[in-house]
């Protein structure tokens, strides 16, 4: 072959390689990784107690943003949280009621609940849809409520923050001033076969820390172990004004009751 063959094949060779590299770069892409769904910021929800507020008594209630702090509604409930979803700018609730809130100051039927329901379906609408934990938090605080935030709402101040169980508790003749209970639950449960309704006391025995929550629960009225449970799991909502030893806060005994109501 002369050099001028040569040199053509060359080009041959060339251009068949640039075309072949033009049409791999022209070829079409392959799918493209979905990115990574939102984690739901109302996930943290489930699984706590929280004090539902106003709507209590309704299967399915509806609040609007906008109209949080002049909801109406006498029915306050202690409940479950069983399901949280936020979707579309609504957060919507699925909460499952265990017990009824009462203050020192308001007297055992405070409030003006309708029917007891076994499920409460709550719906707070009108919220940025791209709106993240942190935002929601503080306009759903007032409606499902800490006890901090309940006490607060009713004019009680408490701000104690939880401390370590106690020890041994003061001696009778040390207290100078014994502790007052500020809120309490009594407990509630519906009946599966839907045909009993009783409602009676429960007393309680326990020590009151100094920072105003009840420990080393003992109950003084029998029933049986689960319903047991359910009043011992309501426990940590109550608060105290701490018993005193003169100016400092001390643990105390106390004798408490409270009620237990099943519902058909």
């Amino acid at each position: 072959m002369n050099a001028k063959c040569r040199v053509g094949a060359a080009a041959v060779i060339l251009a068949i390689g640039v075309w072949g590299a033009g049409c791999k770069s022209a070829a079409p892409k392959g799918p493209q990784a979905a990115a990574p769904a939102r984690p739901d910021p109302l996930s943290g929800y489930v699984g706590r107690t929280v004090i539902v507020r106003h709507v209590g008594d309704l299967p399915k209630a509806l609040i609007k943003r906008a109209e949080i702090a002049s909801a109406r509604g006498e029915c306050d409930v202690v409940a479950e949280v069983r399901q949280a979803r936020f979707d579309a700018g609504a957060a919507v609730f699925t909460v499952h009621p265990v017990g009824r809130p009462r203050l020192a100051s308001r007297g055992a039927h405070q409030e003006r609940c309708g029917h007891d329901q076994e499920q409460v379906v709550v719906t707070v609408s009108g919220f940025d849809p791209a709106a993240t934990t942190a935002d929601l938090e503080g306009p759903l605080g007032q409606v499902l409520q800490t006890p901090e935030a309940y006490l607060k709402d009713h004019g009680v101040a408490f701000d104690l923050a939880a401390g370590k169980a106690p020890g041994e508790p003061t001696a009778d003749h040390f207290v100078t001033t014994q502790p007052k209970r500020l809120l309490w639950i009594d407990t509630i449960r519906r009946d599966p076969s839907g045909k009993v309704s009783h409602e009676g006391e429960v007393d309680i025995e326990g020590v009151v820390g100094a920072d105003g929550r009840i420990y080393d629960a003992r109950l003084l009225t029998t029933i049986n172990s689960e319903d047991e449970q359910r009043v011992r799991a309501l426990l940590p909502f109550w608060r105290f004004d701490p018993g005193l030893r003169g100016g400092d806060r001390v643990p105390v005994k106390v004798k408490e009751h409270m009620v237990f109501r099943i519902y058909h």
